[in-house]
């Protein structure tokens, strides 16, 4: 599941860092966001993988793409004509070489010689609460005073005539 939660994460950052269109990049970096959730799960923390999806996949992601389309700085990109030879090709060679990879996969001798690791303490929200307000406090307030003068550089930058 590691190696599958890396790979989605890969992909996405390489989409985000590679594509032209700025909205197709944010889009992109969505399937990062997963994946990174993906990887909390595995290190049994449910808290930090509800928040990731919540703030950065939620939150984070609208608000880059509001500010995309409102400076209205990507360009549209002209529709290309349909090519339904690539499509079934490639459903062709998913059919066929998608049972391959997975039997490849499992039987490599990576996955058989990796060892379980033993389960870690599972983060709960009342644990998180605690070390936020006892043990990172500073930190906490921090982050919010920075969040709040980015709210108002953004209002700032987006209406003038306040």
């Amino acid at each position: 599941m590691f190696l599958i939660f890396a790979l989605i994460t890969l992909v996405g950052a390489l989409m985000t860092f590679s594509m032209r269109n700025l909205v197709m990049a944010g889009l992109s970096l969505v399937l990062c966001f997963i994946g990174v959730a993906g990887l909390f799960l595995l290190l049994a923390n449910p808290v930090a993988a509800a928040l990731q999806m919540v703030v950065y996949s939620g939150a984070i992601v609208v608000l880059v793409l509001f500010v995309i389309m409102l400076l209205a700085s990507h360009e549209e990109e002209e529709p290309k004509r349909s090519r339904p030879i690539q499509r079934w090709g490639s459903v062709a060679a998913i059919i066929a070489l998608g049972p391959g990879a997975v039997l490849l996969v499992k039987s490599s001798p990576f996955l058989a010689s990796s060892q379980v690791a033993p389960p870690m303490e599972v983060m709960t929200l009342h644990r998180l609460g605690g070390l936020l307000f006892k043990e990172h406090l500073v930190a906490f307030e921090i982050a919010g005073l920075l969040l709040l003068a980015a709210m108002i550089a953004a209002v700032s930058l987006v209406k003038r005539e306040l």
